[in-house]
């Protein structure tokens, strides 16, 4: 049977679309800091590596959110279009280099776990914890801090309407230490 040129055409674009590289899963197998790990990734069922990967992070210019990375720690390594060597580097100029879709040019985010390795996460809208038991759930209007200790560091602390503490019930106030170290307040 012989080939037509839509045949043809098809060969091609599959020949490209193996060798483009977008995102894989992968998993990290070294940490040099929270910005730099090295990975294994997962590559047509083979394995392969990466070393110095840039690590992905929540942050904007004001806030963050901070998840420390360990070993074995899972997500995907994206691959971005271009050369971004110079973007790490801080500057704002365009790279005049003409790599496209490079394994150079990658980065680390986490999080893209297998089904049989997730966390089954509590109800909430925001939920933050650990797999050692802390977690801080905010759904709607509250908050709920869990763990072995909660430790507060500020001057003064605002309780709402009515707010528990370890089972007490806290009235509306400002909760602050004495002179004597000794916390001030009512208690009903």
């Amino acid at each position: 049977m012989s080939k037509n040129c839509n045949d043809s055409l098809n060969e091609i674009l599959n020949g490209i679309y193996s060798t483009t590289l977008v995102e894989k899963p992968c998993k990290i197998i070294n940490i040099h800091s929270q910005y730099s790990v090295d990975i294994e990734y997962y590559d047509n069922n083979e394995t392969d590596y990466l070393y110095k990967v840039p690590v992905k992070h929540i942050q904007t210019s004001k806030a963050y959110v901070f998840l420390g990375l360990n070993v074995g720690d899972r997500g995907t390594v994206r691959f971005f279009d271009t050369d971004v060597t110079d973007y790490i580097r801080g500057s704002s100029k365009t790279s005049e280099a003409v790599r496209k879709h490079d394994i150079n040019d990658n980065a680390f985010s986490c999080g893209f776990y297998p089904s049989p390795e997730q966390y089954a996460f509590p109800q909430g809208d925001i939920v933050v914890g650990t797999s050692s038991g802390g977690v801080i759930n905010i759904s709607g209007n509250n908050i709920t801090i869990s763990g072995a200790g909660v430790t507060i560091n500020a001057t003064s602390v605002t309780l709402g309407e009515k707010t528990t503490i370890d089972g007490k019930v806290f009235l509306e106030h400002t909760h602050s230490n004495g002179n004597d170290g000794n916390p001030t307040g009512a208690v009903i």
